[in-house]
């Protein structure tokens, strides 16, 4: 990646900084855009670029043009899910038309689009790229937002990710609120629907298979998960192992979600086979990195 041009969509939020800090250390030339919704500048590290700019803007084409990027990588989405169902309009037209008018002023440009395991149906085993089948707007957003893609570049990659987790995340996914309610010295903890199994992948992975493909420059769509899954108390119980404390979990009903899905476990032979591309950090380390501060 050296010396190559990069624009990030979405670039000072949770996933989106860290890609820029990766691409950063590989000699890249960076520019964030992000309208700030969710993301923050503090996150935005040092030598790289910004404009804020929502992505549906028609000022993206100014921007494109001058900066003249060799590849555009698009993190920007709303896609915290229950503000999606929440505001369905919104995320449509964020995720979907947002998209659409990035490709229309990137034409010829290597595109990233960064989809989701939620565009996955609800069963149970390992999800093959093949499959689709979203039960929330989110998922459905994403899954036509991956359509736009394929018909309007050539040289794409979709990368469907799993339940990223690591520093910055803003929003209040499972493992963020269990690590912010032990770190306010709780033991007991509030949380939804205990039910589900997740296939957790650290932020630093997700990095790494993101710059492996675009070396590659390997289009086509692929999963970026574990292939592990874990429960809600599983989570909960490495996390009282690491810290060498029982913590009980309470049910929070204005916590749970009306539809959720029992599983989301990724099949990442697609990538390993052809990038040679394997998570390195487990769930134990992860977590404890998490919980710096508060163990020994």
């Amino acid at each position: 990646m050296k010396g190559k041009k990069v624009l990030v969509t979405g670039g000072v939020g949770f996933i989106g900084s860290h890609l820029t800090r990766h691409l950063l250390n590989e000699g890249a030339k960076v520019l964030v855009v992000d309208n700030l919704f969710v993301g923050k500048k503090v996150f935005l590290p040092d030598g790289a670029f910004f404009e804020e700019i929502d992505i549906r803007s028609k000022k993206m084409k100014r921007v494109v043009e001058k900066f003249e990027p060799d590849v555009i990588t698009h993190l920007a989405a709303i896609n915290y899910i229950p503000y999606c169902n929440a505001n369905p309009e919104e995320t449509f037209e964020v995720n979907v038309m947002g998209t659409r008018n990035l490709l229309e002023v990137s034409r010829n440009i290597e595109f990233f689009f960064a989809s989701s395991a939620a565009v996955y149906p609800p069963v149970k085993g390992l999800l093959t790229e093949d499959m689709y089948g979203p039960i929330d707007i989110y998922g459905k957003t994403k899954l036509v937002g991956e359509d736009i893609v394929k018909l309007s570049c050539k040289k794409a990659i979709i990368a469907r990710f799993f339940n990223v987790y690591g520093p910055n995340d803003m929003n209040p996914h499972l493992i963020p609120e269990i690590i912010k309610q032990v770190k306010e010295g709780k033991r007991e903890i509030k949380l939804g629907n205990l039910i589900p199994k997740r296939d957790y992948i650290h932020i630093n992975d997700v990095c790494e298979a993101i710059i492996t493909l675009l070396k590659f420059r390997k289009q086509g769509t692929y999963n970026i998960g574990t292939g592990i899954e874990y429960s809600v108390k599983e989570i909960v119980d490495i996390v009282s192992k690491i810290i060498g404390e029982e913590i009980s979990i309470l049910q929070d009903r204005k916590r749970m979600r009306k539809v959720e899905r029992e599983g989301l476990l990724a099949d990442i032979t697609k990538i390993q086979n052809d990038i040679g591309w394997n998570p390195q950090v487990d769930i134990i380390d992860g977590l404890k990195k998490l919980l710096n501060g508060i163990i020994e």
